[in-house]
């Protein structure tokens, strides 16, 4: 069946439903790719739920296929990166005046990590999974950053302070060493296929779980998250003092994650060219 007359018939059946406030068609039908045992996937907004099973069935009716092949959802209750995805790429059916901040999480670090997936995912496609070149690339990079925030720490804080050159030197290293961090536990995350992330501590969750780094460095890392977005986001209220006790944990927690990363990858997955 073609993909317009499909979402038509959908269509049909649910203006009938005054509770469902908004439909969207994703999966195979949505981007053209259905087979003729595709199954319909139906994402849907609604004032009440007790209804979705009449829908389902009526919409089997409608279009000639059996129940078990339509699959509706209750968008609210799914992962915010698959909401995310979902009112990206799907097909609108149906929206009686919703709006996409009633369902989506107001964080840029939600659309941050969704398009950093996005990213991963094709390159995950076009390589080896885990692949050993990026991984040295990736810790190369931090082990220059770790360098040089240690060069910047041996200075006394307050001619670092007092440099405004010095001062935007340290808080550059500062936010590439942490990017970097998380670019590692990133790839680690897509090549191992670890999970699906939707927010920085994800990355951090999976590798811990995964047994790649322990218990003390993960929280140590969670702890670099807010800094991360501080820097990024509202640069000009980093308070210098916070940043520059925090560099030392920061330079702990990159230690820590370079000796045990490499040592469980070797072990655990062959990737003995680390």
């Amino acid at each position: 069946m073609a993909q317009y007359d499909v979402v038509e018939k959908i269509r049909r059946v649910l203006e009938r439903y005054p509770q469902i406030v908004a439909a969207y068609l994703y999966g195979s039908y949505s981007t053209g790719r259905q087979t003729r045992l595709s199954d319909i996937d139906l994402a849907v907004y609604t004032r009440d739920r007790r209804s979705l099973l009449d829908i389902t069935a009526e919409i089997s009716h409608e279009l000639g296929i059996p129940e078990e092949r339509v699959s509706m959802t209750e968008l609210s209750l799914l992962d915010p990166v698959l909401i995310l995805r979902i009112v990206r790429h799907g097909i609108e059916i149906l929206n009686r005046g919703l709006e996409a901040s009633l369902i989506l999480p107001n964080t840029s670090e939600l659309l941050e990590v969704y398009e950093l997936e996005e990213a991963t995912s094709k390159t995950w496609l076009e390589r080896d999974p885990l692949d050993p070149r990026i991984l040295r690339e990736i810790i190369a990079r931090i082990r220059e950053d770790l360098q040089d925030l240690r060069e910047l720490q041996a200075f006394r804080y307050d001619d670092v302070v007092e440099n405004k050159h010095l001062r935007k030197s340290f808080e550059k290293t500062m936010h590439t060493l942490i990017e970097s961090i998380l670019d590692l536990l990133r790839h680690i995350v897509a090549g191992l296929n670890l999970g699906t992330p939707s927010y920085y501590r994800d990355y951090v969750d999976y590798v811990e779980k995964a047994g790649i780094i322990s218990r003390d460095t993960a929280s140590q890392i969670r702890e670099l998250i807010p800094i991360r977005h501080i820097l990024v986001h509202r640069y000009r209220d980093a308070r210098f003092k916070e940043l520059w006790t925090i560099s030392r944990k920061l330079s702990t927690a990159a230690d820590k994650l370079l000796n045990e990363a490499v040592m469980n990858l070797r072990e655990k997955h062959q990737a003995d060219s680390l």
